[in-house]
This record gives C-alpha cells, structure tokens and sequence, in this order.
C-alpha cells in the first residue's frame, strides 16, 4: 500500500539559483516599498492572475508583509531542488508549467518529468504562471479529467 495514488505539480521551479538567490536580500530592501503603492500591486495582481474581486484582498494581506518574511519566501522559493528520492516515488505524477513562464520554470518541469518515469508533463498553451487563478475552469476540468480518466491536458507534451 502506499501513501499517495497521484500528485500534481504546477508551475514548481526545482532549479536552484544561488546567483539570484545571494541578491534577493538586498533587491527586496531596495524595493520593498514598493509593495504599499496600489498601482505597482496592480501590476504584480495581474501577472499573478489575481480578479479585480480580490484584489483588495490581496493588496491589504500584501500590505501586512514584513521585509523578512518576502525575504525569507523567496530565497526558500529559489534555493528548492527536487528531493534525493523523488526518483523512487510511484505514484502518477503530473507536471504542468505555462508556456508564457520564464525559461527557468519550463527547465525546472522538464528536470521534474525526467527525474521519476511516472511523471507525465505538458506545457499548457497561452498561460503564464499562475493557471488556477488565470482559468480556474480549465485547471479543476482537466486535474478532474486526469484524475478520473487519465486524459492529460491540452497543450505541449513535455518530454
């Protein structure tokens, strides 16, 4: 018996970037202040795909953030690598990045289907990061369709 039947990861960068990481303390510093000017929350709410119905929601928990904290998120965010057995995992896992992610992220999916042969990965078309909020409807349809049926989602196979 094991523990987990089928996973999904979305959007997972498994790349470290130690480069990028060393400057994350003293680019969030500098820009920090940034994060209380509606109009910049505006911009990083539509790259993030957040509605306008949550959007006031999102600049007050954003507001709340202390320095360390975004710190802290990120460099955890840029130093995950896949874990040393993730090979060994038999569930059915599938990988799905957006086809408008930065190169990184597109890396970090392809590494993931090539660390475990379970691993099925594709690259869903017209779609940044952030799908579930982008199109919720076509997200809970196709993890519901391969869930059920095993049907993986349109776009690019990742191989």
């Amino acid at each position: 018996m094991q523990l987990i039947d089928v996973a999904i990861t979305n959007s997972a960068l498994v790349t470290p970037s130690p480069a990028a990481e060393k400057w994350i303390k003293p680019l969030i510093k500098l820009t920090f202040p940034l994060i209380k000017n509606k109009s910049f929350a505006k911009l990083q709410a539509k790259t993030l795909y957040v509605g306008q119905e949550y959007f006031e929601q999102y600049y007050e928990d954003s507001s709340k953030m202390k320095v360390d904290t975004l710190i802290k998120i990120l460099q955890e965010n840029m130093s995950f690598a896949i874990p040393r057995d993730f090979s060994k995992a038999q569930c059915n896992i599938l990988v799905t990045v957006g086809e408008k992610e930065k190169v990184n992220m597109k890396k970090s999916a392809l590494h993931l289907v090539n660390s475990n042969l379970n691993c099925q990965g594709v690259m869903l078309s017209n779609i940044g990061h952030g799908v579930s909020l982008a199109n919720p409807e076509f997200f809970n349809r196709f993890v519901e369709e391969w869930l059920i049926d095993g049907k993986l989602p349109e776009g690019k196979i990742i191989k």
